[in-house]
Formats: C-alpha cells, sequence, structure tokens
C-alpha cells in the first residue's frame, strides 16, 4: 500500500512540491548543510537533466527558514535557527537566450521583481548595476547578507557555442552582471552557480578570485544523481514494479537499471551515479527507455568529431589530464572536455603515474543516443532508414545469418557520398563499423584482446559468438588464417553459443568490403 503512494518526481525541480506533495525525494541534504558551514562562491557543472535545479531550490527553501519541509531529511540532524535570508534566485533555465536582446529581457523581467519586492525607486540604466543595487538593498532592507543562486549560469554560452561571434556577444552581456559576485562581497552570505560547462580563457569569472569550483572535487561528487545505494535504499518498491511488470527478477530489473542508466564519475574517488532523470522516468513508467535523449543530441559537436578524421573508437576511450577536462574554451579545438561536461564521455579510470584520466560512455543509454546522432552523419542514411538498418542486421546476426548482415553491410557502405568518406577511407570504414556495432545492441567489443593477439570485432548475441577479422587491401582468406592461426576461439569454446568466424577484406580503394569467409 505504501508503495502506491510514492510517485517520481520526473522533470520537477521544485523542493517544496516533491515534499509537500509526496513525490520521493532523494535526500541530499549533507551537501547543502557542508556549504552552509563552509559559505563561499561554488561552482557546479553537471550535465542536463541531473538535478542541478532540484539543489538550488532545495537551497532556496532552507535559506528561507522553511524548517518544516526538512523534517527527517540530513540536515534537520544540525542546530540551526531557521532564520530566513534574503533569497536572490536568478533562473537561466527557461531564459530566452536566442538573441541578446531577448537575454536582456529575461534579466530585465527577473531584475524588476525584485526592485518591486524592495520598492526601489531609482533604477540603474544598466543590467549590471541594477543587480548590483538589488543586492545592497536586499542587505540594507533585511540586515541579513544575502543569498545568491544561479541556475545554469552558462546556458546563453552552450547555446551559442558553435558560434563564436554570438558567444562573445552574450559573454559580454553576462560578465558584468556575474561581476557583482565581488564587487558585492560584503552583502552577500552564499553563492551557488550551476551549469553544465565551465569556460576558461573567456574568463566570465576572472573577477571573482574566490570562487570555488566543486565539479570534481571528491566531496560533492554525489551531490547530483542518484547513487547504487540511494537507489537501492529508496527505489526498492518502484524496482519490484517494475520487474513484476516486465516479468523478470528483482535483481535482472536492478542489472538492466544499472546498465542503462549508471556509470557517471565526476571526480577521481567516486561511486557509481545514476542518472536521475532516466532513472526516475524508467521507475515511474516502469519501461527501460531512453529518456534522457528526447531533448536530442548536439549536432554541431558530432560533425565537429567527424570532421576531424579521428578514430571514433579511441576518441569515445581517450586519455586526457584534469586541467583539460576542467575547461572548454572552443569545441572545435578538441571535443573530448566537452564531451564529458555535457555526459556524453565520464571518467572511467585513473593513472597515478601520469595524472590521466580515461574517459568512457557512461552507460548503454547515452552510447545509443549518441550513435544514433552519429549514424546518420557516417552513413548518409536518415534516421529511418538508419533505425530500419539496424533492425534487419540485428535480426540476421541474431539467427545466424552472417552472409545477410555483410551482404547488407556492403550494400550500405556501396551507397555513401565520397563527400561523407574523404581521402581517409580506412577512418571511415572503423567508424562505420564501430558506430553500426554499437547500435546492434549486443555485446559488442573492438580490438579485443586475447593471449595471442586482438581480435577486431567480437559480437555475442544469445546464440552466437561472432569473431571478425578484417583486412585491409588483402584477402578474405588471410584474414581467416589470421583467426584460426591465433586460435582467436579459445576463449570462448567453453560457451555454450555457436561460433562464428569471419574473414573479410576492405579495399581503401573502393571504399568497401570486396568479400569475406565465413567458417563455422
Amino acid at each position: 500500500m505504501a508503495e502506491q503512494q510514492i510517485d517520481y518526481p520526473v522533470g520537477i525541480e521544485n523542493f517544496e512540491k516533491i515534499r509537500t506533495e509526496g513525490f520521493l525525494y532523494i535526500d541530499k541534504t549533507e551537501y547543502l548543510h557542508k556549504m552552509v558551514r563552509r559559505p563561499g562562491y561554488y561552482l557546479l557543472c553537471r550535465p542536463r537533466r541531473f538535478g542541478k535545479s532540484l539543489f538550488l531550490t532545495t537551497a532556496e527553501a532552507f535559506f528561507e527558514g522553511k524548517c518544516e519541509l526538512f523534517e527527517g531529511l540530513a540536515i534537520s540532524r544540525y542546530d540551526y535557527d531557521w532564520e530566513p535570508s534574503p533569497v536572490l534566485h536568478l533562473n537561466l533555465v527557461n531564459a530566452d537566450a536566442s538573441e541578446p536582446e531577448t537575454l536582456k529581457k529575461s534579466f530585465d523581467r527577473q531584475f524588476k521583481r525584485w526592485e518591486e519586492k524592495y520598492q526601489m525607486t531609482d533604477i540603474a540604466d544598466n543590467l549590471s548595476d541594477r543587480f548590483g543595487d538589488i543586492i545592497r538593498t536586499a542587505y540594507e532592507r533585511s540586515g541579513k547578507r544575502v543569498v545568491i543562486l544561479i541556475d545554469e549560469y552558462d546556458k546563453p554560452l552552450v547555446s551559442h557555442i558553435d558560434n563564436e561571434a554570438q558567444k562573445e556577444e552574450f559573454l559580454n552581456i553576462l560578465k558584468p552582471i556575474y561581476s557583482n559576485l565581488k564587487g558585492c562581497d560584503r552583502y552577500i552570505r552564499l553563492a551557488i552557480l550551476t551549469g553544465v560547462s565551465r569556460f576558461s580563457r573567456l574568463s566570465i569569472f576572472s573577477d571573482i578570485n574566490n570562487l570555488d569550483d566543486i565539479s570534481m572535487d571528491a566531496e560533492f561528487a554525489a551531490i547530483c544523481g542518484i547513487t547504487e545505494e540511494e537507489m537501492l535504499r529508496d527505489c526498492q518498491p518502484g524496482i519490484q514494479r517494475l520487474a513484476d511488470y516486465n516479468e523478470f527478477s528483482y535483481d535482472e530489473a536492478v542489472a538492466r537499471l544499472k546498465n542503462n542508466y549508471d556509470g557517471y564519475h565526476f571526480a577521481r574517488h567516486c561511486p557509481d551515479i545514476y542518472n536521475p532523470f532516466s532513472l526516475l522516468s524508467a521507475l515511474r513508467k516502469r519501461e527501460i527507455g531512453d529518456y534522457w535523449f528526447a531533448t536530442g543530441t548536439p549536432t554541431f559537436l558530432l560533425k565537429s568529431i567527424l570532421h576531424k578524421g579521428v578514430n571514433l573508437r579511441e576518441y569515445m576511450n581517450a586519455e586526457t589530464d584534469l586541467t583539460s577536462l576542467s575547461s572548454i574554451d572552443s569545441y572545435t579545438d578538441d571535443p573530448v572536455p566537452m564531451l564529458f561536461q555535457t555526459g556524453y564521455l565520464t571518467l572511467k579510470g585513473y593513472d597515478p603515474e601520469t595524472g590521466d584520466y580515461k574517459l568512457g560512455i557512461p552507460n548503454r543509454e547515452v552510447g545509443r543516443g549518441l550513435f544514433r546522432g552519429l549514424m546518420p552523419l557516417c552513413t548518409g542514411l536518415d534516421e529511418t532508414r538508419s533505425r530500419s538498418f539496424i533492425r534487419d542486421s540485428a535480426r540476421m546476426l541474431r539467427e545466424g545469418n552472417a552472409d545477410g548482415f555483410l551482404t547488407g553491410l556492403q550494400t550500405l557502405l556501396a551507397g555513401v557520398s565520397y563527400e561523407l568518406t574523404g581521402t581517409k577511407s580506412e577512418i571511415f570504414f572503423e567508424n562505420n563499423l564501430y558506430v553500426i556495432f554499437t547500435m546492434l545492441g549486443f555485446d559488442v567489443q573492438t580490438e579485443y584482446h586475447t593471449s595471442d593477439g586482438r581480435i577486431d570485432v567480437l559480437i555475442r548475441t544469445p546464440k552466437y559468438v561472432y569473431i571478425i577479422e578484417i583486412k585491409r587491401d588483402s584477402s578474405p582468406e588471410a584474414a581467416l588464417a589470421q583467426i584460426n592461426s591465433k586460435h582467436y576461439e579459445y576463449p570462448f569454446r567453453a560457451d555454450n553459443r555457436a561460433i562464428v568466424k569471419i574473414g573479410a577484406n576492405f579495399s581503401t580503394a573502393t571504399r568497401n568490403l570486396t568479400g569475406w569467409l565465413i567458417e563455422r
């Protein structure tokens, strides 16, 4: 009976509404207590739909003294006087940032509300001075230092990151407004700014010398998102409901949720973190689906990766240092930091000797969405034809029809224009295989290591294990001979699935498969 009263707050970012209307709340107030105990200026960056807005509304309710909303939560264990402080919550989530003038109007509307609240009559001519006057007036009228919350501080910049000139225009609007955090420091108790990305040479916060960027701080690694411990503690009824509805066990439901939505890491020492929007959507709808990508993928970013002529597999498993990950200057210089900050890549490992982090795709949902966006750019197929090709390919591999799959792949490659392949036909071919195999939805691994070599592509379906070796400008016979001479099948001899060996040849002249041999 209790489980039926629980509802999952999908898309609800207001803490007060969640607490008063019976929605599930994953308690993050311990992190708020840390900020209250150590007041300062905090910058928190996380991918979209990760709970940043909810955390700010939680902070807003706390500083407004709404102690009844926090009963039973971690922060209620501490002794506070719950005296309200003036709170200025500047929300850019829904601000119209299509043009500089529309952004100015969004600021104007928010500032007017505060100016009316504090009965201000002497209004400055520019947005920066107006914000500074609001901060000072809020302090003077209340006698208490002000709390400033800025939600999605970077939205105008991220929205136009592929347009350098327009990005500069928005920067010239934002920087003077944010500079009040330094100019009005004596009036400010605490400031929390959230966003997706951290900009460095743009110097948006160059005037603020005490900004504490906690985005990759282990102490705050789980401030947004849902850890596995939190999921198993707070979401058990929903997990069981999902399992019952889909006729699989509780443990299988946990495994599927983990495979699809877990895997984010935001610091060197960090628990596995689930995407909260996707996890709660799955529990509410009782369906494992791709929820995070409902608003689309950054096509301009995907195009920039492909135009660089890089190997996608290597790119999606990049290694880089913390400094590179901590800021973005231009997505065209190096898309990896932006892929990380926007949530398409995450931390997967750390090398203490070099100080480099190994990156990777967080989970299956992100991988499917990312490669769904890449496939039309790689193959030239529209979304409908792409899905049809993947569906037919998966069916043939599931049924053991390797010849049919390879024939379909050959036909696909033959129809791709030279403009897409360019001069780097081998990179193009490898990228196409990587995207297609990833989209199939099976257990697919490229460059799988064995004791005596490296399998180009390993595909495991419920009934078959496909071992694929692809030679360049050679012959299918040579490819198949390599599989047999290096005994690539040995690690799978105990597997009850049938082993299918495929030797194929790719021609850099024709940019296509020229033949293959299949041995079962």
